[in-house]
């Protein structure tokens, strides 16, 4: 999707400290209070294991090996479920993060624009990464209630069509007359619905937190939208979620990372407050999110040690 209506321009320090300030704004808003994070070595070397064990790629053009630091950062969020399902969100994580570049690099579209029908019809995916999409997917039954895997299966699924419409919209150009369009864009990209679903322990009843859902989606992709957004500029990235709200709403990054954080802020306390009353989904949320922005701080892609150190500024 094109934004050519905005800016390219380096940014300079003070635009970059100016980001930094803002995105430790907001984690102290949120309540986090983190330092540095590390990959857990042990775990990761046990989880490639796991992979190879099961015949995913892990050499070669297909390898997922260098996205498997992904799938182990991810494993605090789910640490307070049993240790086969953090697994499987471990795998599954590095997995999606293999296919979205997959996507971006141009490689294989064709078999991407196929998965849905071939996993619908239990076919062979003819491709090996998304054989281990398909695989790992037919999985979550072992993990949740057939409702429940039904949300997560269908997020997944969608997450395959964003990206075949990501490669079919590339050069299309954002109207500021499509205000939603980004959100809508996001929600399919982000998987919100897996891995939110996903947290909430498989025997805690579903009306215990079903309605936190919609504000748990913007939390799940917002947090990674705002604590993206400070290497994205570094990096002159003007494709990312920020820089297409700000071209549909004809405002400025940085107003929209302003919108944007106020409307995270808020579904993150409104999260807290719709769960009170059940202490376990309570707990499980914030085990959670303190978990999701370790997964940030432990990837040296978002540059975190930078952001917290404007954090002990405060």
């Amino acid at each position: 999707m094109s934004t050519n209506t905005l800016s390219t321009s380096t940014p300079n320090d003070s635009h970059l400290a100016s980001i930094r300030q803002t995105i430790a704004n907001f984690l102290r808003r949120c309540g986090s209070q983190y330092t540095d994070v590390e990959i857990d070595k042990e775990y990761y070397c046990e989880c490639c294991q796991e992979a190879i064990n099961r015949g995913f790629p892990m050499d070669g053009k297909y390898s997922i090996r260098a996205y498997m630091e992904v799938g182990v950062a991810i494993a605090p969020s789910y640490a307070h479920l049993p240790d086969h399902a953090k697994m499987w969100m471990c795998l599954f994580t590095a997995v999606v993060a293999r296919i979205d570049d997959m996507v971006l690099q141009g490689e294989d579209i064709t078999h991407v624009y196929h998965f849905n029908e071939r996993f619908v019809n239990c076919q062979s995916q003819g491709h090996p990464i998304l054989n281990a999409l398909d695989v790992i997917l037919r999985e979550i039954t072992c993990f949740h209630s057939p409702l429940v895997s039904n949300f997560i299966t269908v997020a997944v699924l969608n997450f395959v069509s964003a990206n075949c419409l990501e490669s079919e919209t590339k050069d299309m150009q954002i109207s500021p007359k499509a205000p939603f369009y980004p959100e809508y864009s996001r929600v399919l990209s982000g998987i919100p619905d897996a891995f939110g679903f996903f947290a909430f322990p498989s025997m805690l009843p579903i009306k215990e937190y079903i309605q936190c859902i919609p504000d748990l989606r913007i939390v799940i992709n917002h947090v990674n939208d705002i604590l993206s957004y400070y290497k994205e500029e570094i990096e002159g990235d003007t494709t990312n979620y920020l820089s297409l709200m700000a071209a549909s709403r004809t405002s400025t990054k940085q107003d929209a990372l302003r919108e944007m954080i106020e409307k995270t802020v808020q579904a993150h306390h409104n999260i807290l407050e719709c769960l009170r009353p059940c202490s376990e989904a309570y707990d499980t949320y914030v085990h959670f999110f303190e978990g999701y922005i370790k997964f940030h701080a432990a990837l040296e892609r978002y540059r975190m040690k930078e952001i917290m150190a404007e954090m002990s500024s405060y």
